[in-house]
């Protein structure tokens, strides 16, 4: 026995409740919600044609009408850093000279990590600094005297 088309409905709503768990978009979940009101209609004996239309005319108004409040939502503070690129703005001191041109070590957060001057100058041991940016495994910064 073939499987009915609410049940298609509904399979298609939770593939897409699914599959917003994996996206950070916020998006997806929309086309579940016309999904269901597919399945009802379904359920409710209407033509195929019309649940189709009802599934694109809901999603496409469930989109549009929460893009704005989501994306604010979303993206509020701008851009989220992570990992070691969280690093960058934070404040540490230096626990080893940074020579000119060269590397010393400086501690963020707790952790000691590889650093050289912005500008090429040497910081002391003790300075306080600035992480201006992350290359590679090496921190960037910038002395605050």
């Amino acid at each position: 026995m073939p499987l009915p088309y609410w049940g298609i409905w509904v399979i298609v709503a939770v593939g897409c409740a699914i599959a917003e768990i994996f996206t950070s978009g916020f998006f997806i979940i929309w086309f579940s919600g016309g999904a269901l009101v597919a399945a009802v209609l379904s359920l409710a004996g209407v033509n195929l044609n019309w649940q189709i239309v009802s599934f694109v005319a809901v999603s496409t108004v469930l989109v549009l009408s929460t893009k704005k409040i989501s994306s604010a939502w979303f993206r509020k503070g701008g851009e989220v850093k992570t990992n070691v690129y969280a690093l960058e703005g934070m404040t540490g001191y230096v626990i080893q000279d940074i020579p000119e041109q060269s590397f010393g070590q400086v501690k963020v957060e707790g952790e000691v990590w590889a650093a050289k001057s912005i500008d090429g100058t040497k910081i002391p041991s003790g300075a306080q600094v600035k992480v201006v940016k992350v290359e590679g495994v090496h921190l960037v910064v910038k002395s605050f005297e």
